[in-house]
């Protein structure tokens, strides 16, 4: 099935409220036992666009560090005595940026913010796999006339190896939409964007409480690269365009306290 570009952005942000409440829902019909861990942190992010891997055009900064909230249970992954065999992480974050081109024609600061869930599924030997779903909204319309509002969603499978501390994790893109709010300038239409080849890598470590099996702190990092995506064209009351989203980078790096 096919979506308006118009619909399209709003089915992104119903996708990610439906998968949540699925992942949530099947865990407690399985049953998970454990008791879900919350948490906050904050963390450095950037994302950086390329016309090709040796020339980047734009990138967004944080002013200061993003804000996280999330919820969690990784006892199944981390431990190979769990009668479990589930774990998931819900984890939203909110954030500024500025907006630079690097032919420093043009820089703002704008918020945006993302939602991420994963069900994991616990396999031998500390190896596990699943499904998630990230969505992001950034509002680069702050920067006025000719800035515009973007969501991304990306589908994809989680697989990695847990063992106590250390955490390891390989995203593999099963589909990607960008959706650009280009109606947000006089005369343009909305754009959407599939992007089909893409992958990602989250590392992390936590350091756990004297007693504890939860509490305690982690340092992460996270990474994506997102190849170019299908080309799409798009119909305004005055402009007909056709355009792609780049070749696109996301680094993360910060710091959770669990509790």
């Amino acid at each position: 099935m096919r979506f308006s570009n118009k619909s399209a952005g709003m089915f992104g942000k119903l996708k990610a409220v439906i998968l949540t409440a699925i992942v949530l829902s099947f865990l407690t019909q399985v049953g998970v036992k454990a008791e879900p861990v919350p948490y906050y942190g904050v963390n450095y992010y950037s994302y950086t666009e390329r016309t090709d891997e040796k020339d980047p055009f734009m990138e967004l900064e944080t002013n200061i560090p993003t804000f996280i909230l999330g919820l969690r249970d990784e006892t199944a992954i981390r431990s190979n005595n769990s009668s479990d065999k589930i774990s998931y992480n819900v984890e939203g974050s909110f954030g500024n940026v500025t907006y630079t081109q690097w032919t420093g024609a043009a820089t703002h600061t704008h918020n945006y913010w993302t939602i991420q869930t994963e069900g994991l599924y616990a396999l031998p030997y500390n190896f596990y796999a699943g499904v998630g779903y990230r969505y992001l909204k950034d509002y680069l319309s702050a920067g006025g006339y000719g800035g515009y509002d973007r969501q991304n969603m990306l589908l994809y499978i989680p697989a990695g190896y847990a063992r106590n501390n250390f955490k390891l994790q390989y995203n593999f893109l099963l589909e990607g939409t960008q959706f650009s709010e280009l109606s947000q300038i006089p005369g343009y239409g909305d754009l959407t964007n599939e992007q089909n080849d893409g992958f990602g890598l989250e590392l992390s470590y936590t350091f756990l409480d004297p007693g504890s099996d939860t509490s305690g702190w982690e340092i992460f990092t996270k990474y994506w690269n997102i190849e170019d995506s299908t080309t799409n064209t798009s119909s305004g009351s005055k402009w007909i365009i056709t355009g792609m989203e780049p070749l696109n980078e996301t680094y993360e790096i910060g710091v959770k306290a669990l509790f």
